[in-house]
């Protein structure tokens, strides 16, 4: 089956000598945007948008969809003749290309300035897909906390509004991480974790509320992560400890952030309590964590290492070393895949089922990568920022990203997923941007149902 020339010519006059493959196209999307896998017989000089064309043709839309397409489980980038040589594929037999939603670029929405640096920042939304909680238990449709080198941690609301402000540390919050529906932790250079209960102030306000100080580590808490229930977490920073603290019981709704005068007098001061257990985890500063199951959480540190840890043994169970500095970490349960940021300007990409052998993929900087989030939704889809101020969305599936976000000046230090369809990053300007993704396109939407 041969296509009209006028689709796949870029040319004036067709030229009959050009290489050409047998190609057979298929897609996951809905039957609607299915077309025949009989082979078709293609330029291999095409790229993306000339393969987009093919298959508009075929289906006979009125309105062009744009498509991506992936060949032997990489993303077509170049030609059709590029992408064969790299695969190895010598046209003998046709060549499969599936062809899939091509992600449009997210478009900044709002901005919520800071007085000093961004240093981290967490979704309830994303909290709550990853842990299988209702998105609904957290009240709102999107919640943000930030926190931020002037010593204070902020939730801000769906459309970048500060709804309240947890004040406290004596130094710059390093780390920021939700533990439920009305609860969050910050962790800090004054050497502390703090536990923060939300409620409403006596005028109707939102306010937060410390519950109890986490004392323990004896240089810089640099990193903090919730297991899946958030009935524990761990912290770590450049002590090289990794330390893991019982969630307390949160107060009552009828609590609140400022109580009446009398109330306050009787009330006790904050408590300070000691971690539940420790271990001496690394050389060198702790520099991200993921407890991704009950069992085992994944530390990264300036050492080049990230470990294993099974929790309840308090062992490392497996490991995996790079040359260079570790200096974040997440892990994707979905693709069984760990990305890390490194001082090399690396991302790179491991796979947890073959430990000690080297990255499966490497992703490039200018500068070092201080923040890789995997999105919620897609395991493909991952977020890095760095202090070249960039930050990158990449489908793990091809070396070149996706998108470039709106960047920081001079540099990005974070960056998370807020649900799956926001973006949000902070970095040395003091701004938090986010980022949202236009509406989901027709065959996107039925994909997705």
């Amino acid at each position: 089956l041969m296509i009209p020339s006028e689709l796949v010519l870029m040319d004036d006059v067709p030229d009959a000598a050009e290489p050409h493959a047998q190609c057979v196209f298929t897609t996951r999307l809905p039957p609607r945007w299915r077309v025949s896998d009989a082979p078709l017989s293609l330029p291999t000089r095409l790229t993306r948008h000339g393969l987009s064309e093919v298959i508009n043709h075929l289906l006979g839309t009125e309105t062009a969809q744009p498509f991506d397409f992936v060949v032997s489980g990489a993303l077509l980038r170049g030609t059709l003749a590029k992408a064969m040589e790299r695969h190895g594929l010598t046209g003998e037999q046709a060549v499969v290309i599936e062809y899939v939603e091509l992600l449009a670029p997210p478009t900044l929405s709002c901005d919520s300035n800071h007085p000093d640096w961004v240093s981290s920042v967490a979704s309830a939304r994303t909290r709550a897909m990853v842990s299988g909680e209702p998105a609904a238990a957290f009240g709102v449709s999107s919640l943000v906390l930030s926190g931020c080198y002037d010593g204070t941690g902020r939730v801000w609301g769906s459309n970048g509004e500060l709804l309240c402000t947890m004040q406290g540390h004596a130094a710059g919050v390093k780390a920021v991480s939700w533990l439920g529906a009305a609860s969050a932790l910050t962790a800090s250079k004054d050497r502390t974790l703090r536990v923060w209960s939300f409620g409403s102030s006596s005028s109707g306000e939102p306010a937060a509320k410390c519950e109890q100080i986490c004392v323990g580590h004896t240089d810089s808490v640099e990193a903090a992560s919730a297991n899946p229930t958030a009935d524990r977490f761990c912290s770590g920073g450049w002590d090289g400890q990794l330390l893991i603290w019982r969630t307390p019981a949160m107060p009552s709704t009828d609590s609140d952030g400022e109580r009446p005068a009398k109330k306050r007098a009787r009330t006790p001061l904050v408590p300070e309590v000691q971690c539940l257990s420790k271990m001496q985890a690394h050389s060198d500063c702790i520099s991200g964590l993921c407890w991704s199951t009950a069992a085992l959480l994944y530390s990264a540190s300036w050492d080049g290492t990230v470990r294993e840890w099974d929790v309840a043994a308090e062992s490392s169970t497996a490991a995996v070393t790079s040359q260079r500095a570790v200096l974040c970490v997440d892990v994707s349960l979905a693709s069984a895949s760990i990305a890390t940021g490194h001082s090399d300007h690396s991302v790179r990409i491991w796979d947890v089922r073959q430990r000690g052998l080297s990255a499966r993929l490497s992703l490039a900087h200018k500068s070092w990568v201080s923040g890789v989030a995997w999105a919620p939704h897609q395991p493909l889809l991952l977020l890095s920022a760095s202090h070249d101020g960039a930050v990158r969305l990449w489908d793990t599936r091809s070396s070149i990203p996706l998108h470039d976000l709106p960047a920081h000046a001079p540099k990005a230090l974070c960056v998370t997923w807020d649900g799956d369809d926001r973006i949000v990053s902070g970095g040395a300007d003091g701004v938090v941007h986010f980022s949202s993704f236009a509406q989901k396109s027709e065959h996107a939407a039925q994909s997705s149902s």
